[in-house]
Parts: structure tokens; C-alpha cells; sequence
């Protein structure tokens, strides 16, 4: 199929409902109407819905953005793991989002009218499948951003169908100082779902029983815990870095360079990093390597923005906005390490990222990251400056980051298709009329990576 020819098809048309794996991508459409990039909750759903999608005949990725079901199958075959391709197309298929009629551009203001009408035709002949006590909804990202996928969780439970809704981390109702909007309520009506639940780490799972108890859900929470993958999409381990794909980064192909991948918000904690580099600065002067920070504009992080863009404009740290996927890539292969100084995270792919291409990562010890890292980080406490400092000072010297990259090359990471393995044994085991739980915990992994890395001195 060519990329002129793709259609998003209406997911009834291929077939009866009554057996089917169904995952909701609502969000995935809706992100990309404003995101020029796909990172965090996005990228993970994409990753663990190509991978099904290639598993079984029977999975339907779909969106009901709009309040019209679309079959999204056919756009991820098309895509072929190409996550910046799935957005451009999708961002083709709805052009009037942000677009206003006006006497003043008549042309726009007709083909924005014909696109709306077409959209309204579709809604009306939209029909959303039927489940049963056969199908399986599969949940795996915002869920709390879409109504209509929640109406659907409503209608799914009512058809007695079996449910698997992916936990990536409950910050909405433990941290809602982190959010930009206020979710809550949405969490915890799907947290009150008779769903099976799947928990990124055993800190996520047993933040999840938590919540749930406080909510006065009834019953014991039926959760698994599948840790998420190292692998960076489409990249062997420890790729070497290429020429640099574009003339952003092209300055950077010969210098010597540290990198902070991540959205640009308060959680992120790029603030305390900042002030970190200029006490760096001041102690090794010229022999520091230069900060490259790579992310999209959060929220709640006006002063980290306006700070970050005074450092660009100094020269001190560059900058590259929402880097597309080839950009990331090279970064990782071309850096000497990374920094990752989130406060929060309910994973952490990038620390995961970055071990992929073999760079060693000075990482916040916080939340779930140390499930990401194992002991292959330098690890620091995001609340102090002094423990950043010192984690990020080590890597400076080479032999440590020598000591580091022996280990990694060892390491045993987790690839996409390791993840779908799992997720796919968990939905397969719901689906099974003869499961049974008697604890309520199902684990996939055992707890954080256990390697034999640098000292526990050098972890910080």
C-alpha cells in the first residue's frame, strides 16, 4: 500500500467483534495534532502496538477521536515502526485542526467546510463494534484525555468483556503538582474498572494496590508487572554515530558533548540541572563538555524554558527542539553520556536509551528509573545539587565511563519484542476461561536489573 493510497478504514468493516484484541489509540491521534514528535506515553503505545499487530491477525489497533472508530491497523503496517511518518499522516487526515474559517481567505474557509462536512458524514455512519465476552480491550496510554474511550472501558465492562489497561504511573492522583491539567477523576474511574492491570515496575504495581485500597475498590487488584524495553527502535546496540542527519545538529559533530533528553517541564527537574552546569562551567571551565538538551516545551516550566533559552542564546548549552527520531539517534551514538535529572518517573526511557547505545547515564535514584538502570547509572538524588554534581563529575573522567560502557556492553537489556511477549502472555491469559489468581500478582520480572557495575562509590 502506498503512502497516497493509506486510508484510515472504519474498523467495523474488518470483521466480527466477538474474539478480537482491540487497543485504544485514541490518544496517539490527538497527540499528534500537537506534537511535531513522538516521545514518553506515545512512544510506548506505538512500539507495543506494532508489535501486536504484527503477532495476530486479531489485533485491531483503532481511535475514536472525534467520536468516530477508525481502523489505525492499516496506518501502522504502512508506518513500518516509522513513528514520525505515523504522525505526518495522521496530521494530513484531520488538516482543520487548529484552522478557523474567515471572510478574509475564502479557499481555506471552503476546504475547511468540506472537511468538516466529511467528518460529520463519517460520524454518522460510524459504527463502533460490538463487544463480548470473547473481546479483549487493551488500554495502554491516555486514556484519561479521551471521553470516548472511557464511555468504551463503560460499555466494555457492561459486555462482560475482558479489559487490560497498561499503568504507567498514577502522577494525576500521587503528584498532581506535576500535571498541566487535572485528571484525577478519570484515573480513578479506570482504576475502579474490573480490569487486569499491568504495572511498568513493582514501584508503579504496588503504588497502584495503594490507591486503589484508598479508593475503597472492592476486590484484590489484579496486576502484572512488565518492565518496558531498552532498545531504541530500528537501531542495533551501540550503533557509532553516523554523519549527523541535519543541519541542527551538524554543529555538534565535533564537539564534545553531554546529553539531557526529555520534555521540558517541571517533573523533569532541568532547573537544578542548569545550575548544576554553570557551577561545572566554573570549575572546569573550557574542558566541560558542552549540555545538549533535547525536548519538546512543557508545562509549568516557564522559568526552566526562559533560563534554557538565555543559556542557548550564550552558547553554553544548545538546545534542539522536539527532535525527530533520526536526530535522537544520533545524539545518543554521538554524546559521551547522559544526564536524566527527573524528580518522577513511572520508567524512563530515555535512561533505557541511552544504554542502549552503550552511554553511560548519571540518573535521578527516584521512583522507578533505578528499574531502568539496574546499577549501570551514576545515580544521584534529584533533591540535592551537591549528589548531581558529584554523579555527573564522574562521568566526566574516562576511565569511569570506560568502567561503565564494559558493563553495559554485557548487560542483558530488554527489546520491544521482549515487552509484547509479555504484554501478549498477560491478554492471552485473560482471555483464558480456566486463569486463576490467587494472590493477585502476577509478575513478569522480578525487580531491578542486577548487573555487576562500578562501585556503589562511584553510584553515588
Amino acid at each position: 500500500m502506498s503512502s497516497t493510497d493509506l486510508k484510515l478504514r472504519p474498523a467495523a468493516s474488518l470483521g466480527s467483534a466477538s474474539s478480537k484484541i482491540y487497543i485504544d489509540l485514541s490518544d496517539i491521534v490527538a497527540h499528534s495534532l500537537w506534537h511535531t514528535s513522538c516521545a514518553g506515553i506515545p512512544r510506548v503505545q506505538l512500539e507495543v502496538a506494532a508489535m501486536l499487530t504484527r503477532s495476530s491477525i486479531d489485533v485491531l489497533p483503532f481511535s475514536l477521536y472525534g467520536g468516530i472508530w477508525r481502523n489505525l491497523r492499516p496506518l501502522i503496517e504502512e508506518a513500518d515502526d516509522n513513528w514520525d511518518l505515523i504522525f505526518h499522516r495522521l496530521r494530513s487526515k484531520f488538516p482543520y485542526v487548529g484552522v478557523y474559517p474567515s471572510w478574509r481567505r475564502p479557499i481555506q474557509t471552503l476546504l475547511l467546510a468540506k472537511a468538516r462536512l466529511a467528518i460529520l458524514v463519517e460520524r454518522i455512519f460510524s459504527r463502533t463494534p460490538k463487544m463480548t465476552a470473547q473481546s479483549t480491550l487493551f488500554v495502554g496510554g491516555a486514556f484519561w484525555t479521551s471521553s470516548q474511550a472511557m464511555d468504551l472501558c463503560a460499555r466494555a465492562v457492561e459486555a462482560g468483556a475482558n479489559i487490560v489497561v497498561l499503568v504507567h504511573d498514577l502522577i494525576p492522583i500521587t503528584h498532581p503538582e506535576f500535571t498541566g491539567h487535572d485528571f484525577a477523576n478519570e484515573f480513578r474511574q479506570i482504576l475502579g474498572l474490573p480490569a487486569h492491570f499491568i504495572a511498568t515496575t513493582e514501584y508503579n504495581a504496588e503504588s497502584l494496590r495503594q490507591v486503589r485500597a484508598e479508593l475503597g475498590v472492592r476486590g484484590e487488584t489484579q496486576v502484572s508487572v512488565v518492565h518496558l524495553a531498552h532498545e531504541f527502535s530500528g537501531t542495533e546496540r551501540n550503533a557509532p554515530a553516523a554523519q549527523p542527519p541535519t543541519e541542527r545538529v551538524r554543529p555538534l559533530g565535533a564537539l564534545d558533548f553531554a546529553l539531557c533528553v526529555g520534555t521540558v517541564e517541571i517533573r523533569k527537574n532541568h532547573m537544578m540541572l542548569f545550575s548544576v552546569w554553570d557551577e561545572l562551567v566554573a570549575e572546569y571551565g573550557d574542558n566541560l563538555p558542552l549540555l545538549v538538551v533535547a525536548g519538546s516545551r512543557g508545562w509549568k516550566a516557564d522559568a526552566a524554558l526562559n533560563r534554557l533559552d538565555e543559556l542557548f542564546e550564550s552558547g553554553r548549552i544548545v538546545f534542539i527542539e522536539a527532535p525527530n527520531d533520526e536526530e535522537l539517534r544520533w545524539l545518543y551514538a554521538a554524546c559521551s553520556f547522559t544526564v536524566f535529572p527527573s524528580q518522577f518517573e513511572g520508567w524512563g526511557l530515555p535512561v533505557g536509551e541511552s544504554l542502549w547505545f552503550g552511554k553511560p547515564c548519571a540518573a535521578s535514584d527516584t521512583s522507578s528509573i533505578p528499574y531502568v538502570g539496574g546499577d549501570l547509572c551514576a545515580y544521584f538524588s534529584p533533591f540535592h545539587a551537591t549528589t548531581m554534581k558529584d554523579a555527573i563529575r564522574s562521568l566526566l573522567e574516562p576511565n569511569i565511563r570506560d568502567i561503565y560502557r564494559e558493563r553495559i556492553a554485557h548487560a542483558p537489556l530488554r527489546t520491544w519484542a521482549d515487552v509484547v511477549t509479555e504484554i501478549g502472555s498477560v491478554i492471552v491469559q485473560q482471555r483464558s476461561e480456566s486463569r486463576q489468581v490467587s494472590d493477585g500478582s502476577a509478575r513478569c520480572n522480578r525487580g531491578p536489573l542486577q548487573f555487576r557495575g562500578p562501585s556503589a562509590t562511584m553510584n553515588r
